[in-house]
């Protein structure tokens, strides 16, 4: 199996579990007393700002629920990538959860200096392995099409602000393709995780939105409510733009020059 390749349902559930676990340490967190004490005193404002926050990851943990649910044994190149674009965003979502708990290490690197820089490694290196699959344009069509089967037809009533906003995104792909298929991954790994996060997150979003029918009406209005804050949240972006051989060289002149002045000021220089 490639590294790009997912592993199934049982990767997509384990993905989900670890998000949840994540979630609920979060509003173990934020239910606290000393949660409270934190806060200005009587400002209900601030209160009300903690719940937006937990309200959008619970979001995206119903995001999770719904594609890994909807996981389905397929073992083909372009399967495999949207299916790997969808595990990294959940695993960004869960990093992020962890991060706002104070627990942003996994156990693993608990006692290792350089445990979190390993961890930053490995996140670019699944990335650099999509990017690099996903210019190949069978793969990157491939995954497109996928996404355009699964979003399906406009439905009716508030679902398809959701929509709208899904659609809009899954066309962007299609507007700036020439920048990814047969580029060079050298140039296009340096900004690949906006692609990356964009297909992923379409995937995610598509699910939980292809899911509020199956609930009773109530609480199918509820998901819909969902999958609408979802693609609000995640996919008004402009469509992902590949970096080219000039950004990478600005890239790199910008970081020669931050990097040379923050040291000449602790040198006093």
């Amino acid at each position: 199996m490639s590294s790009v390749e997912a592993t199934g349902e049982a990767g997509a559930a384990a993905a989900a579990a670890s998000l949840e676990n994540a979630t609920r340490r979060l509003r173990t967190v934020l239910d606290a007393p000393e949660a409270g004490e934190a806060g200005p005193a009587g400002v209900s404002a601030w209160r009300a700002a903690l719940d937006e926050e937990l309200c959008d990851r619970l979001i995206d943990l119903a995001a999770a629920r719904a594609w890994a649910a909807d996981q389905a044994a397929e073992q083909d190149p372009a399967a495999d990538v949207l299916r790997g674009c969808a595990l990294w965003a959940v695993e960004t979502d869960t990093a992020r959860v962890l991060a706002m708990t104070g627990t942003d290490r996994s156990a693993t690197d608990a006692d290792v200096p350089d445990g979190t820089a390993r961890a930053a490694v490995a996140t670019h290196g699944q990335v650099a392995a999509l990017v690099t699959a996903l210019a190949a344009a069978e793969v990157y069509d491939g995954v497109r099409d996928r996404l355009r089967t699964a979003l399906g037809p406009c439905p009716a009533g508030r679902a398809a602000a959701a929509w709208e906003i899904a659609e809009s995104a899954l066309s962007g792909l299609g507007t700036t393709r020439d920048e990814w298929v047969g580029a060079d991954p050298a140039h296009t790994a340096a900004g690949g995780w906006v692609l990356v996060d964009r297909i992923g997150r379409l995937a995610l979003a598509v699910a939980l939105l292809s899911a509020a029918p199956a609930y009773p009406d109530e609480q199918a209005e509820t998901c819909v409510n969902a999958a609408r804050r979802y693609t609000w949240n995640h996919l008004r972006q402009p469509p992902p733009e590949a970096a080219t051989a000039v950004h990478v060289l600005r890239t790199a002149e910008l970081v020669d020059w931050i990097a040379g002045s923050a040291s000449a000021e602790r040198r006093g220089v």
